[in-house]
């Protein structure tokens, strides 16, 4: 049981490592392994779980929240980039109004 939590553990490292280098390949990888890692973590029972795991636990659901805050980052600068590039107008881009295609 042990062995499944550090692997959930080494994914979400390895995801949040792949996060900040801004690497989508080795992004794509670890998401991959990531979900492998959580769905042998989801088969375990929690009745089963050794106490003297949760710290280990603990520890994987903090990188599980600095991923996220990480994807939500990547995600807003996008966004902001591309209606940058887009024109951005006020609230709006206009990449699909009908102001982008008047001629």
């Amino acid at each position: 049981m042990k062995h499944i939590v550090e692997s959930f553990r080494s994914s979400q490292d390895m995801l949040y490592s792949a996060l900040e280098g801004h690497d989508s390949d080795a992004i794509f990888r670890a998401s991959e392994q990531l979900g492998q890692a959580a769905a042998q973590l989801g088969a375990i029972n929690a009745h089963e779980l050794d106490p003297g795991l949760r710290p280990l636990i603990s520890e994987a659901d903090q990188l599980m929240q600095a991923s996220i805050y990480r994807l939500r980052f990547l995600r807003d600068h996008s966004a902001t980039r591309l209606q940058l590039l887009a024109g951005f107008r006020g609230n709006q881009a206009d990449t699909y109004s009908g102001a982008a295609r008047s001629y």
